[in-house]
């Protein structure tokens, strides 16, 4: 009886021992999760503006005071040039910016600038919109100038980043379009292939 009593005590023990593992294994694990989930969160909170996500929708007044809707809900893809006053970049790219909407005519080209609003328009051009407006940049996420962002006909960014030159803004365009283009031939020969069938 006495061995009984020893080995109960014993197993009792025992169990008591497995619990506590148990229940610090478990905390571990729930701690370690809590931790992953807490980095994630401040990971996506860190995440910046890119390519791929959708444009956010500002209004900002024209030059002849009307509100304008950027971007516009419209058919036209939207190229977006972020520029600051005194920067050499951005009076190079401005320059050769006639040439885009050449190559582009469909394109809509709006250039926001750091200039006060209350300043006159500097700018007179007929087919590129000036805006006066720091909520762009702000909303954008823009850290450097001269600075581009395409949205495509479906209101999302089709390209975000920093420029060096005309010529590096006109490599990127060209790459969105001709990518743009074999897609939608890729479209209609698959459209073909399965009327052929």
């Amino acid at each position: 009886m006495e061995n009984f009593m020893y080995w109960s005590i014993i197993a009792l023990w025992v169990f008591v021992l497995l619990q506590f593992i148990v229940i610090f294994m478990l905390t571990k694990l729930v701690a370690q999760f809590l931790n992953k989930l807490q980095i994630k969160e401040t990971s996506d909170s860190k995440r910046e503006l890119q390519a791929g996500d959708k444009a956010p929708l500002f209004t900002y007044l024209g030059a002849d005071g009307d509100s304008i809707e950027f971007p516009r809900r419209d058919t036209a893809p939207t190229l977006a040039l972020f520029t600051a006053e005194g920067c050499p970049f951005c009076t190079k790219v401005l320059d050769e910016l006639s040439d885009m909407q050449e190559r582009y005519p469909m394109i809509r080209i709006v250039v926001f600038t750091t200039v006060d609003e209350k300043e006159l328009d500097i700018h007179h051009n007929d087919t590129v919109e000036y805006a006066h407006t720091k909520d762009a940049f702000t909303l954008y996420e823009i850290k450097e100038v001269p600075a581009v962002v395409l949205i495509d006909t479906e209101g999302m960014i089709a390209v975000k980043a920093a420029i060096a030159s005309y010529k590096h803004l006109r490599k990127m365009v060209d790459e969105y379009f001709s990518g743009e283009r074999s897609q939608t031939i890729a479209m209609q020969q698959k459209t073909l292939d399965t009327g052929n069938v």
